[in-house]
């Protein structure tokens, strides 16, 4: 019997979600990652409902409900473990097992989509950003943060993502790279 390949990295990320919370990877630059994601948003940005694609285990929902306490807070991930963690960890979000390609959210019904590291997983990242477009309101932000260090074979080209979210109706309003090793692209829905 043929084995399934696993090309997101679901059953690493299953196994990981039980100490995903302690792990190193967490202060050495998930962290970091996730401040600069808000960092990218302008103070009087004030989002009603936000979707964390790649959410794990909730850590960035949870910071974002911190900073908007009434926001709607949905998260999405491919891993079981880490829906399980994440619902446990975030009750007061809805977290979905779905891929970036297929959301399981209705047109314009976020102002904020937020993808950290998790870009590279995705097995079609033109679809997974029109997926992202289609769920945003007009005037919405996309955040999305990776690494652009070649991994599965590829950097990430600050070229090729711009041409990406222009093709699903996003208007890049910065890159940049304010951590090492990261690109920054932030996109809003016209």
């Amino acid at each position: 019997m043929a084995r399934e390949i696993d090309i997101n990295g679901r059953a690493h990320f299953n196994q990981w979600s039980r100490s995903y919370e302690h792990s190193y990877a967490q202060w050495l630059f998930f962290d970091r990652v996730h401040r600069g994601v808000l960092a990218r948003l302008p103070e009087g940005f004030h989002p009603a409902g936000i979707l964390d694609i790649g959410c794990g285990t909730g850590r960035l929902l949870r910071r974002m409900q911190q900073r908007w306490p009434t926001v709607a807070l949905v998260g999405v991930d491919l891993a079981e473990g880490m829906v399980a963690e994440a619902r446990r960890q975030t009750p007061e979000a809805v977290i979905y097992r779905a891929p970036a390609e297929q959301l399981p959210l209705e047109n314009g019904s976020v102002d904020l989509v937020t993808s950290t590291v998790s870009f590279h997983h995705w097995s079609d990242q033109a679809q997974g950003v029109r997926e992202s477009a289609r769920v945003l309101r007009p005037g919405g932000r996309f955040v999305l943060a990776d690494m652009n260090v070649e991994f599965h074979g590829q950097p990430l080209s600050r070229r090729k993502v711009k041409a990406l979210f222009e093709a699903a109706g996003l208007a890049v309003r910065s890159q940049s790279s304010p951590v090492p090793f990261f690109t920054f692209t932030v996109g809003e829905k016209f």
